[in-house]
């Protein structure tokens, strides 16, 4: 692929990420030299809600940054917006068995999390209680030490040692099955839905995706901003707008993802669980789009994760163990280059935070290479 994704965790304002990003998008590498000469910009702002249309502020910034808008019949050619919101809206009102079929989906995907909720918080509780014990036991230890116990017990307690690793093992290994449960079951009723109401095939669906693919191919650059999770990952997923932007990406399209719009290019969306008794779990909330296949993105790092609890980083990065599990700021950058699979801080006020699975917090400054699987 000739394009590249520019991660953000949560900007401090819409303005700064456009300055930030600027450098990144100044130099096209589209391969259609119509594309990269007009420098397009498009906006998916569907997280924002009522507020869709709302993005007044950041073309601004675009014009200031030095991408100049482009005026036709009275509106801005240059830098629109992809109107994700207000396209879904458009087909659930003019077909009814799509709009019961979304909504069904919708029910069954909340009774799903629900019931993954409920399963979670009893093991994570015993999970919790299990790792005191084994530290009062020998309060030198940590999660990873424990987990990777796999030798013959010696020594005073040993045994107690053992048994509660064990345990621990056994709880991770519940915590694993019930995520890989949920994203299985995900996929499983997501095709459901849409084969039983022939989705694919109405009328109203193929026009409406076929405007959302048109105007993600013309683009250069695609800002993904962040807001209402739900909102966006459901309409980017009901009009299966995936491949698409994998083929923008292939033809040499540039990314810049910000908070919920970096979790949703992921194979899975990890959320903060808020409602948990235990203020600090997060749990698997939703299959992302997949498109970024190396890393797990953590925005909001500093607000959301104990990075300086070892423990909490170790269980972080073996629960969530599929990618690298990579924690972004207000002002982290990350630039994913995708021809060369190459990932870079490029963050000059602050840097990305690898978490690894032995509990430690690595930070990656501006230049600095982060390692992906």
């Amino acid at each position: 692929m000739r394009g590249a994704i520019l991660f953000n965790g949560n900007a401090e304002s819409d303005e700064w990420l456009v300055r930030a990003a600027a450098p990144f998008l100044a130099t096209s590498r589209h391969k259609d030299p119509a594309v990269a000469a007009a420098r397009r910009t498009l906006l998916v702002t569907a997280g924002w809600a009522e507020h869709e249309y709302d993005e007044g502020h950041v073309k601004r910034a675009l014009n200031a940054a030095g991408f100049p808008s482009a005026f036709e019949h009275g509106f801005d050619r240059a830098h629109e917006n992809l109107s994700l919101l207000n396209e879904l809206d458009g087909v659930l009102a003019e077909a009814p068995e799509l709009a019961e079929a979304f909504r069904e989906l919708r029910r069954a995907e909340a009774t799903a999390r629900r019931f993954y909720l409920e399963h979670n918080a009893h093991t994570i509780d015993l999970f919790r209680r299990t790792l005191r014990e084994a530290k009062a036991e020998a309060p030198d230890t940590d999660l990873q030490s424990l987990l990777a116990d796999m030798t013959h017990p010696t020594g005073p307690r040993a045994l107690a040692r053992h048994a509660l690793a064990r345990e621990l093992r056994r709880a991770f290994h519940t915590l694993e099955s019930n995520d890989d449960h949920l994203f299985e079951l995900f996929g499983d009723i997501e095709r459901r839905a849409f084969d039983a109401a022939g989705a694919l095939y109405h009328p109203a669906f193929r026009a409406a995706k076929e405007r959302l693919e048109a105007r993600i191919l013309s683009a250069s650059n695609i800002f993904l901003f962040g807001g209402r999770l739900d909102l966006l990952l459901g309409a980017l997923r009901f009009f299966r707008l995936r491949d698409v932007f994998v083929e923008a990406l292939r033809r040499g399209a540039q990314i810049v993802a910000v908070s919920a719009g970096a979790m949703v290019l992921c194979e899975r969306v990890i959320v903060y669980d808020d409602f948990a008794e235990t203020p600090r779990d997060f749990q698997l909330y939703d299959r992302g789009l997949g498109i970024v296949q190396d890393l797990q993105v953590f925005p909001h790092c500093m607000e959301r994760i104990q990075t300086d609890d070892i423990d909490n980083l170790a269980y972080l990065a073996r629960r969530f163990r599929h990618h690298a599990c990579v924690g972004l700021n207000q002002r982290s950058l990350l630039l994913l280059d995708l021809a060369p699979r190459r990932a870079v801080s490029v963050g000059v006020g602050d840097g990305v935070y690898v978490f690894g699975p032995d509990g430690r917090k690595r930070c990656r400054r501006a230049g600095e290479e982060v390692p992906i699987s």
